[in-house]
C-alpha cells in the first residue's frame, strides 16, 4: 500500500507489527526523545522538529517542538513519503512539490514550506516513521545539518531499541515475580490442605471407631469415607486446591445410580464452584447421605429416588449457598436412636468449619436436609 514502486521486502502488516513491538504509541513524553527533537531543531535552525511514527490511520509524534499537536491524520503526513525513501528526504519548497502542494498543513496553518526528514528504520529495515525538521519559509540544509539530522535519527532508533529492551525485561521480571508469588501461595495452600486433611482423617478414625461394632465394619466404613474424601480432593487438585464444582461433587457420590433405567437421582441447580474448605465437608456430607440412603433410605428400594437442589442467594451482602437433600419413595423414616459420624458431621462440623446453618428432618415419607452456608468469593491462588 505504501511502497508499490520500490517493492519492499516487508509488508504493511509486518511494518505495523514492528511498530507496535516498541510499545511506544500513545506513551507520555520522555526526556530522551524530547532532547533529540530539540537538538534537531537547533542544529538545523528550524522552528519545528518531530519524531513522527506512522500508524495505520494516523501519524503520531513521540516528541515535537513548534507544532503543538501530538498526532495528525495520514492525509497530512509528509513523513509517510519520507520514511519510504533511502537516505535523507529534503523538500525545499512544499508548495512547489506536486505531492505536497495541496496538503492542509501547506495550504493552511501553519503554512509549511520546508521539510527535511531522516527515516526511522528497524534493524530489519522496516520503516517506522521519520525524524524531521520543518520551516515556514523555503530553504535548504547545509551538509553538516544534513549529516547531523541523519545521526540524530540513528539516536532515535537507539532510544527506541533501548526502550523496547527495557520493557521486555520488565515484562519478564513481572512474569517471573507472578510465578514466584503463585508458587508461594500454592505451597501455603498445600500446607493448609494437608493439615486440614490429616485433621479430617483423624476425626474419621475416631468417629468411625465409635460408631462401629467390629473391625470389619470399621474397615468398610472408614475405607468408603476415605475414598469419598479422595474424590473431592481429586476435583480440587484439578484447580490447584482452589474450587470444585458442586455438581461434580454430588455426581461422584451418586454416579453408581446414573446407569439405572429408572432415574434414581436428580441434581438441580446452577453452576457453583465451592472453595476447598467448603467442598470437603459438603462432599463428606453428601457421601454420608448417599450411604445412609443406600442402606436405609430411598436408594435401598427399586422405586426410591433422591433429589439434590441448590441455589445461591444473598443475605445482608453475603452470598450464601442453599443446599437441600430430599428422599422420595423409600421405606418409612424415623429418627435414629444412635448418633454416628454422619450426625456429628451435620450438627458439628458443618456449622463450625463452614459457618453453616443446617436442618435435618426425619419425615416419615423421606429424609429432608437443608443447609445455608456463606460462599468464599476470593481465590487464594490467582488463575492463569
Amino acid at each position: 500500500m505504501l511502497n508499490d514502486k520500490l517493492h519492499p521486502s516487508w509488508t504493511e502488516s509486518d511494518r505495523l507489527a514492528a511498530l507496535r513491538s516498541y510499545r511506544v504509541l500513545d506513551t507520555p513524553p520522555e526526556p530522551a526523545f524530547d532532547d533529540l527533537v530539540r537538538l534537531a531543531a537547533r542544529a538545523c535552525q528550524a522552528p519545528i522538529a518531530l519524531i513522527s511514527l506512522i500508524d495505520e490511520r494516523r501519524q503520531w509524534f513521540k516528541a515535537e517542538v513548534g507544532l503543538g499537536v501530538r498526532e495528525t491524520p495520514l492525509d497530512r503526513s509528509i513523513c509517510l513519503t519520507a520514511m519510504l525513501q533511502p537516505g535523507l528526504t529534503i523538500v525545499p519548497d512544499l508548495s512547489e512539490a506536486p505531492r505536497f502542494a495541496h496538503n492542509p498543513l501547506v495550504t493552511g496553518e501553519p503554512n509549511l514550506r520546508f521539510y527535511a526528514g531522516a527515516a526511522l528504520r528497524t534493524p530489519d529495515g522496516e520503516p517506522l516513521g521519520a525524524l524531521c525538521v520543518l520551516d515556514c519559509v523555503p530553504r535548504d540544509l547545509t551538509e553538516d545539518q544534513a549529516a547531523t539530522l541523519t545521526l540524530l535519527a540513528r539516536q532515535v532508533m537507539s532510544q527506541l531499541e533501548l526502550r523496547r529492551a527495557i520493557a521486555e525485561r520488565d515484562e519478564r521480571l513481572e512474569a517471573s515475580h507472578k510465578v514466584e508469588q503463585r508458587q508461594a501461595l500454592l505451597v501455603r495452600e498445600l500446607h493448609h490442605r494437608v493439615k486440614n486433611t490429616l485433621a479430617t482423617v483423624q476425626a474419621l478414625v475416631g468417629a468411625t471407631g465409635h460408631s462401629t461394632g467390629s473391625f470389619d465394619e470399621f474397615y468398610r466404613s472408614f475405607s468408603k469415607r476415605i475414598a469419598s474424601l479422595a474424590k473431592t480432593h481429586n476435583l480440587l487438585t484439578e484447580d490447584y486446591w482452589q474450587t470444585a464444582s458442586l455438581r461434580e461433587i454430588a455426581l461422584t457420590e451418586l454416579k453408581p445410580f446414573a446407569e439405572s433405567r429408572q432415574p434414581r437421582f436428580m441434581l438441580i441447580g446452577p453452576p457453583v464452584e465451592l472453595s476447598a474448605d467448603l467442598a470437603v465437608p459438603v462432599g463428606m456430607a453428601l457421601h454420608e447421605f448417599t450411604t445412609n440412603a443406600v442402606r436405609y433410605g430411598a436408594l435401598s428400594v427399586p422405586g426410591g429416588h433422591v433429589e439434590v437442589r441448590w441455589n445461591v442467594g444473598e443475605t445482608d451482602g453475603v452470598r450464601k449457598l442453599h443446599l437441600e437433600w430430599r428422599e422420595f419413595g423409600g421405606p418409612p423414616v424415623s429418627e435414629p436412636q444412635h448418633k454416628g459420624f454422619g450426625t456429628t458431621l451435620l450438627q458439628r462440623v458443618l456449622p463450625m468449619q463452614c459457618r453453616a446453618e443446617v436442618e435435618v428432618r426425619y419425615n416419615r415419607e423421606g429424609l429432608r436436609f437443608r443447609m445455608d452456608a456463606p460462599l468464599v468469593e476470593q481465590r487464594l491462588v490467582p488463575a492463569y
